[in-house]
């Protein structure tokens, strides 16, 4: 972690990715045209990968790297996968392999995606692990600043 300073303080960032190997860009900012991304480093809103990467670069500097799953979204866990009869899932009889939806997360109360990787007439099997768990990813960053709370630049201000 080459800037320990950018800790705690928000990289303004324009990134796009996926999955190493898979070709599409699953994952981008909205491009040169927008805004780039706030991301608050240190809150474990990213990956642990993408933080390090990011503290590790210059204001201005462009970089193209790969995250191992164990930096991005872990390995996928077999504990993950689970059985539910049809009529257990609100639209359960509409499921099909492939689909993703949206599960309330009994803990965190949040809404978070998961899919259906078997689907029979009365039972479904549903993936809760990351949609990316399991996966190298490789991305392409440009960090254009990070700033503190009041937006003036930690570099500016020799933090």
């Amino acid at each position: 972690m080459r800037h320990r300073e950018y800790n705690g303080h928000t990289a303004l960032v324009y990134y796009r990715g996926g999955v190493l190997g898979e070709g599409e860009i699953e994952d981008h900012s909205p491009g040169a045209q927008g805004e780039p991304e706030r991301i608050l480093l240190g809150s474990g809103e990213v990956p642990r990968g993408v933080s390090e990467v990011l503290y590790d670069m210059e204001i201005g500097e462009e970089r193209t790297v790969v995250i191992p799953f164990e930096k991005a979204y872990g390995r996928h866990d077999p504990a993950g996968v689970q059985r539910y009869p049809r009529t257990f899932i609100p639209g359960g009889g509409e499921l099909e392999i492939g689909t993703v939806f949206s599960w309330r997360h009994p803990v965190s109360g949040k809404n978070v995606p998961v899919v259906c990787t078997e689907a029979t007439k009365d039972v479904v099997t549903i993936d809760f692990n990351h949609l990316l768990a399991g996966k190298d990813l490789e991305y392409w960053f440009k960090l254009v600043d990070v700033v503190d709370d009041a937006g003036v630049s930690v570099v500016e201000k020799g933090q």
